[in-house]
């Protein structure tokens, strides 16, 4: 049966660590102090095979919650483990259904469970990029143009450095009106301010300069062998300079010397879809190398099927108006 796991963050992430799949790190003790400092509630189980998992309980709107598992379950249960873990779920807080992102199910396995497909709510397709090669021949596997760009952002002068601690909090308020405006630019909504802040204290926040001005920033994380770049944005005056080439460039190198293995750009199109809504920055995305990467995406199950059925009626009305 499955149980919560009342063991260290030092013995979970020892068992999370063991898998490689793109957003392990949504599955780490660092990412359920991420959810605490939200506000959200976190268990973090192990089923009867001892696979370990990490849920979270969201409020999808008034009165119907959901257990989300972020890029998990890592090994898909099988119908009598699932009764297990929502028990277990349920006593620690009542929610109307069940959201799973697992990495290696098959559709055909998701449907049997009575789990329905909706949008993604992590990416389902990116590209790995391997770093675990010497700087030249790094450098070297780089598409032409990418090098070229690079070489360009060091020419202007583009500086790039991980920011920390003091000069962080000196800088956070010009790193935040960025994300803003990438957002406006591209017609999504940035991350809350309040989550921005959550995830600087988790992960490592990366900017480059041109004339001590922030013109690119990132968000990255580490887990395992795995360096994940989390949000991105960058100043659309100062294009010219290919500042998030010389951004990239630089976490690459100093992940590499960390001893991280793979880049895991947290998103791209599909292979072979030029219409998808990533298309334009896969292609930036591309020219560092890498493979693409796949997963069956995100799933919803009801828990309470009567709040369930609303829920997913109301959704499909919100989206067509």
């Amino acid at each position: 049966m499955a149980r919560i796991f009342e063991g260290t963050d030092a013995a979970w992430d020892g068992m999370i660590l063991a898998y490689r799949h793109s957003g392990v790190f949504l599955q780490s003790s660092a990412w359920a102090r991420v959810q605490v400092a939200r506000g959200n509630v976190c268990v973090r189980i192990v089923d009867a095979s001892g696979a370990p998992s990490l849920w979270v309980a969201l409020s999808v709107m008034r009165g119907l919650w959901v257990w989300y598992c972020p890029k998990g379950p890592i090994l898909l249960p099988n119908s009598d483990e699932w009764q297990s873990i929502v028990a277990v779920l349920q006593e620690k807080k009542h929610a109307s259904l069940i959201r799973i992102e697992p990495p290696h199910a098959s559709h055909t396995d998701l449907i049997s469970l009575k789990f329905s497909r909706r949008r993604d709510i992590s990416p389902a397709h990116t590209l790995i990029t391997h770093i675990d090669k010497n700087e030249d021949d790094l450098f070297a596997s780089f598409h032409e143009k990418t090098r070229y760009n690079i070489r360009v952002a060091a020419k202007h002068g583009v500086v790039v450095k991980k920011i920390t601690g003091a000069e962080l909090k000196s800088c956070e308020r010009e790193i935040l009106s960025l994300y803003q405006e990438t957002g406006n630019r591209h017609g999504i909504a940035a991350a809350p301010t309040e989550d921005l802040r959550a995830l600087f204290a988790a992960g490592d926040v990366w900017a480059a300069f041109f004339e001590n001005k922030i013109i690119a920033t990132s968000l990255h994380t580490g887990c395992g062998s795995m360096m994940t770049y989390v949000h991105g944005a960058s100043d659309y005056e100062h294009r010219s300079l290919m500042a998030p080439y010389a951004l990239h460039w630089a976490v690459m190198r100093e992940a590499h010397a960390r001893g991280f293995e793979l880049y895991d750009w947290w998103g791209a199109a599909p292979v072979g879809d030029s219409a998808h809504k990533l298309a334009g920055v896969t292609r930036f995305k591309v020219g560092f190398g890498g493979d693409f990467v796949s997963a069956p995406g995100t799933f919803e199950a009801g828990i309470d099927r009567v709040r369930f059925r609303l829920y997913t009626a109301l959704r499909r009305l919100l989206r067509r108006s």
